[in-house]
């Protein structure tokens, strides 16, 4: 069981206590008999973790449960919460729906168990049984499947469906083993599942207490960092995954930890001049409607598509055409500030990043577009500034620019640029060699939120009751544990409704 206290407490002093067996309460701290574990992530903010077969865990109706108290003390005055904390029992190995196995094309199936097999012995596995495939009639389903083996192996079967957006199972290894330090390790995988098989022995951290004895692996995902200019981001989420294999007289159990984490998304904003620009975020790529002020805050996942517009306004000269000459990212309303990613570069999608903006054509003349030339129109994959060294999520506001200007066809210049047969030097610009006169910026940010603020009761994360505490759901079983918390670190975009301001564009 997990939960957290952000470091944006202001001006406050507070403690965490927790309820042991007993109806006594004690001061949280790391405590290695009582398995509670306290830590503090890069920004500050605490991380509490408990084993469920700790001090402060119990069973009750199904559930385990942890009562924990929060005391906040304000200019001399104390603010007491309590809470209790709840995880559902949940069996460790879950036989799949039929729904869930019947999906998994046979090309993407990873067998779980060798043919002939029984269903009762298949489906014990918490695999995927079909009969009528005598090849592989037992395979993998669970998008997480854990199995202690009596012969001192560990198996790992993961989906890539695990996180949104999806994991790249290349990514993915078991730390501190490889062929290297473990010739017996296997490893197979096909377009959906990745399975690791391997002793104990190899890299499994190992703990005697009293008549048992546990062995420990993680398995972790990689992200695919893209870099320039000295920015980086990503658009992949993270994985940490822990595994227990407990033996003792009653036999194996496995106990599954499971910690997922992923990233954030862009608003609907307004520019300023003479030459009053706009741009918005439309609910589809076909750009219908448009996301109004009651739609706000509007979460997205990574990679989940973001479908911009900019557009001039109150202008009726149909012979205007509006070019987009470059446009980027930076984390304030300073065009200059660091770090940047370019979205648009010398009027074309930036070649640098492996989900390269999309430009939407704005088609023919109607009641709605009655100037198409008046729009520029192009989707990017979301995506969140991370630190180049550690590979964290950086947070906070992130503000979009554009170099803007109209153009007049002409013989000389048709006002029409081919991204794909035209040289380009993109990687190489900066969007600080655009003059400023030409520049618009965002008015209001972009927000990515940390993950604290973005876990919904939905994935499984509820608020402690003081709203700068939340705590991260999981689920036990009987004799092991499967829990599994799932972050998505979205982006909440903020809108306020002002009207368009302006700004000189060069025609």
């Amino acid at each position: 069981m997990q939960f957290s206290v952000p470091s944006q407490v202001p001006d406050a002093g507070f403690a965490l206590s927790a309820v042991d067996h007993t109806g006594k309460s004690h001061y949280l701290g790391n405590d290695t008999a009582c398995g509670t574990l306290v830590g503090q992530k890069p920004d500050g903010s605490l991380v509490v973790d408990a084993t469920y077969d700790g001090c402060y865990v119990r069973e009750e109706n199904g559930d385990h449960v942890m009562t924990v108290s929060f005391e906040e003390v304000i200019n001399g005055r104390v603010d007491y919460h309590k809470q209790e904390l709840k995880c559902p029992v949940m069996e460790a190995k879950d036989v799949p729906s039929p729904d869930t196995c019947s999906a998994i094309q046979r090309v993407d199936r990873l067998s779980c168990a060798k043919a002939p097999v029984s269903q009762d012995l298949c489906q014990g596995l918490g695999c995927c049984y079909t009969p009528s495939d005598p090849t592989m009639p037992c395979y993998y389903g669970n998008k997480l499947t854990a199995q202690c083996t009596t012969d001192n192996n560990m198996l790992i079967a993961i989906s890539k469906d695990v996180t949104k957006p999806s994991l790249t199972l290349n990514s993915i290894s078991v730390v501190g083993v490889d062929q290297t330090s473990c010739p017996s390790l296997s490893v197979s995988k096909t377009n959906a599942f990745i399975m690791f098989q391997f002793p104990l022995s190899c890299g499994a951290t190992k703990r005697i207490d009293s008549n048992l004895i546990t062995y420990e692996s993680t398995v972790v995902s990689a992200r695919d960092i893209r870099t320039w200019g000295g920015s980086s981001i990503t658009r992949d989420s993270i994985m940490k995954l822990t595994v227990r294999c407990v033996y003792g007289r009653s036999g194996i159990a496995p106990l599954l930890k499971v910690e997922v984490h992923t990233l954030p998304p862009p608003p609907p904003i307004s520019t300023p001049g003479p030459l009053a620009l706009e741009m918005r975020i439309a609910r589809d790529m076909q750009y219908t409607s448009y996301y109004a002020d009651g739609d706000y805050p509007v979460v997205k996942i990574l990679r989940d598509p973001v479908y911009l517009e900019v557009r001039v306004l109150r202008r009726l000269d149909p012979n205007l055409v509006l070019v987009l000459n470059s446009c980027w990212a930076t984390p304030s309303t300073d065009p200059m500030a660091q770090p940047q990613w370019p979205v648009l570069s010398s009027r074309c999608p930036f070649p640098g990043d492996n989900y390269a903006t999309q430009m939407i054509p704005v088609g023919a003349a109607t009641q709605a577009v009655p100037f198409p030339s008046h729009y520029q129109r192009f989707s990017i994959s979301t995506f969140t500034f991370v630190d180049g060294t550690t590979q964290l999520p950086l947070g906070g506001m992130v503000y979009f620019h554009c170099s803007a200007s109209v153009c007049v066809p002409s013989a000389a210049d048709p006002c029409r640029v081919v991204c794909n047969t035209r040289k380009r030097r993109m990687a190489e610009e900066s969007p600080a060699e655009y003059p400023m006169g030409t520049t618009v910026t965002s008015d209001g940010p972009v927000d990515f939120i940390d993950e604290e603020e973005k876990l919904t009761e939905r994935e499984g994360v509820i608020s402690f009751g003081h709203p700068a505490l939340h705590w991260a759901r999981g689920a036990a079983a009987i004799g092991g544990v499967v829990a599994v918390t799932i972050t998505i670190i979205g982006l909440w975009i903020h809108y306020r409704n002002r009207s368009p301001k302006t700004h000189d564009v060069n025609a």
